[in-house]
């Protein structure tokens, strides 16, 4: 009877070491979630993320936007996208009436901000770190690579999603990696060297209010063009007025940086530089990324070059920018008439009023999207990327983050072709040439 009751206490003080255990888990309430479900799962997101709950029926819509984009909404003056995780995450969604009021949650991740369509949103749950499980397949219907972690909590099961992965610009391993090999080519010397002549000083100087003045980023991508600008500014300037003191001092100063015919139509002449630059390809199917678009000149102009050099290939332009305005305008832009070449003549129609639209063959090649080139870019391996004076206008994070996803996206045939001032950096398996000022790289 000694032994069984010996057993018996240990056994008990077993089980009040392993309960004192788990209340003191439970009891470091480290990290709160905004819960809410998804056909029948529970789902929670770090509160962190989360700015705030909200219902809200009116999107506004946004031509040629992937599926689960629903629309953009007006949060109190700021226009952020609308996006329904439902379809993200491939769930089954009943059809909604157009007044139907949608359960969102607007959470931030890095700059951006995001308004995310749930089924419900249920409460804000505090749970311990120390108890979040590794993610693994069998708790969701959506990719693992989405899933922070599951943990249980009053016996319901939450699967903790990675809201950086889903909306964030890199976060897989795999891919932060190659980011930090091309971002140590970049940030390596981006900013000239602080030496002793007042001339170095001033430069880099300039360098570091170009960023904050202008939103303009030195890096090799572009320092040579810095460099050569400082000489000019130099000469223009008296010793006692080459800094910055204004945002209309940095944009002098970049006045000469963008690319011809930027913002217009090209011209016969540009059309054709960059005609010679572009490969033969004897493809059915032509992929070109067009990157930051604008209101759609550029898109127009590249698509009809591309028609002229590929009279067979089925061609396909993903045109992309991150200004809603001028994204949702291109489709429907028109041409004046005194742009009108005979290279573009042959491809235009015009309508009753008057105004001359591209047509239908070349509409049929272009898709306008809005989208935030940063983000997770969904677009299939391209045979041309064309991203003129795109790279200068982010952080050198961002930068190395862009051609990362480019060096993987673009085929071994394919070309970049970057602005007049920019340049892949040196000894980076980029081969260049040059036709005028059309810049093309290529995979060594």
């Amino acid at each position: 009877m000694a032994d069984i009751q010996t057993k018996d206490i240990t056994d008990t003080e077993t089980e009040d070491r392993e309960k004192d255990v788990r209340t003191e888990r439970m009891a470091v309430i480290d990290y709160k979630m905004v819960t809410f479900s998804l056909a029948g799962k529970d789902y929670g997101i770090d509160i962190m993320q989360v700015k705030e709950i909200a219902k809200a029926g009116r999107f506004t819509y946004v031509p040629n936007t992937s599926p689960f984009v629903l629309g953009v909404y007006n949060l109190r003056g700021e226009i952020i996208p609308i996006i329904d995780l439902r379809i993200f995450f491939n769930i089954p969604v009943k059809a909604r009436a157009t007044d139907a009021l949608e359960n969102m949650i607007i959470i931030h991740v890095e700059e951006q901000t995001f308004g995310i369509v749930v089924d419900e949103i249920d409460k804000v749950v505090g749970i311990s770190k120390n108890t979040i499980q590794p993610p693994h397949p069998i708790f969701g219907d959506i990719n693992i690579k989405y899933i922070h972690g599951v943990v249980e909590n009053q016996g319901r099961l939450y699967i903790l999603l990675e809201v950086s992965r889903i909306f964030g610009s890199r976060a897989k391993a795999a891919e932060e990696e190659k980011v930090q090999r091309v971002q140590e080519k970049l940030a390596t010397e981006h900013v000239p060297a602080m030496k002793s002549t007042q001339d170095d000083l001033d430069l880099s100087f300039i360098s570091d209010t170009l960023s904050s003045l202008g939103k303009f980023h030195v890096s090799h991508v572009n320092d040579r063009w810095v460099k050569a600008r400082f000489a000019e500014w130099h000469s223009m300037r008296s010793a006692a007025d080459l800094q910055f003191k204004s945002e209309e001092d940095a944009r002098k100063y970049l006045e000469t940086f963008p690319s011809p015919d930027s913002g217009t139509f090209w011209s016969d002449q540009y059309a054709s530089d960059f005609a010679k630059v572009l490969p033969q390809n004897q493809a059915k199917q032509i992929n070109v990324w067009n990157i930051g678009c604008g209101k759609g000149y550029e898109t127009y102009s590249l698509a009809v070059v591309l028609k002229e050099k590929y009279p067979n290939a089925r061609i396909r332009i993903y045109a992309n920018d991150s200004d809603l305005l001028a994204i949702s305008n291109a489709p429907m832009l028109s041409i004046d008439e005194g742009y009108i070449t005979s290279r573009y003549k042959s491809w235009l129609v015009q309508g009753v009023g008057g105004a001359w639209t591209f047509n239908q063959t070349i509409k049929d090649m272009i898709l306008f999207e809005y989208h935030d080139c940063t983000n997770q870019n969904a677009v299939p391996n391209m045979d041309l990327v064309l991203a003129r004076d795109v790279l200068s206008y982010m952080n050198v994070k961002q930068q190395a983050s862009l051609m990362a996803d480019i060096n993987e996206k673009l085929k071994d045939n394919g070309i970049v072709i970057l602005g007049a001032n920019e340049a892949m950096p040196q000894h980076s398996g980029w081969l260049r040439m040059a036709e005028g000022k059309v810049i093309a790289f290529s995979k060594e």
